[in-house]
């Protein structure tokens, strides 16, 4: 079905594209949900009549969803869950654990629009995608612990491990720097003896004592 779209998809489009889409998911998702119109005459003219609305609504949503962005990024967001002794937990952090959590913080993030990168069944720190609009998506991290203090353990430990590969990453690169240079000064030392190049044939011509000798002299010489 062709449908014009009220609000911009990931992977579908932006507000006021006109997409193909399967039936099934536009009669039982996005006409009822008012997200979409069928991409008719009239629905055509309907649409640029409200299009300015619609684009301050969505300017609006995105605003809201860049300032979301900024309070979770800064929030230190933690679970306590109980485990085995190698870390494993009696159970899991699911993206409906984690929209709850948020709610418990006046956030609403519904969990369909929560991404776990790898599922959460042990203790750790895990990088978590949430898309808050459209067209703004962030990472934030879990800490996953059996308690407080191994939470604040847990992320000691994090930022080390950080700063670690950081140190490693600055080391390779002042490395490769010191072994580019070296390579340069193979290629062309600075103490070549210019005159080296005085034999050199260029253009049926010969260099000898930085004088040019014909080539015709040359073979009657």
């Amino acid at each position: 079905m062709e449908i014009i779209l009220l609000e911009s998809f990931d992977k579908l489009g932006k507000i006021g594209d006109v997409v193909n889409v399967k039936d099934g998911f536009a009669r039982n998702f996005l006409l009822p949900q008012k997200k979409a119109l069928r991409a008719n005459k009239s629905n055509k003219e309907y649409y640029e009549k409200i299009k300015s609305s619609l684009q301050e609504k969505n300017n609006e949503l995105i605003k809201n969803a860049k300032e979301i962005s900024i309070q979770l990024q800064k929030k230190e967001i933690t679970f306590i869950r109980q485990a085995s002794e190698t870390g494993q937990l009696y159970g899991s952090v699911s993206p409906k654990d984690i929209s709850n959590y948020f709610k418990n913080e006046n956030i609403l993030i519904a969990p369909s629009n929560i991404n776990l990168i790898t599922p959460i069944k042990k203790t750790g720190i895990f990088e978590v995608k949430i898309k808050l609009h459209a067209d703004v998506l962030i990472n934030v991290l879990i800490n996953v612990a059996i308690s407080e203090e191994s939470a604040i353990e847990q992320k000691k430990i994090s930022i080390s491990d950080n700063d670690k590969q950081l140190d490693e990453i600055n080391n390779s690169s002042d490395e490769l720097e010191l072994a580019t240079k070296d390579i340069d000064e193979e290629i062309d030392p600075p103490f070549l003896d210019k005159d080296l190049k005085s034999s050199v044939d260029i253009k049926g011509e010969t260099k000898i004592d930085n004088e040019v000798v014909p080539e015709t002299e040359k073979k009657n010489s």
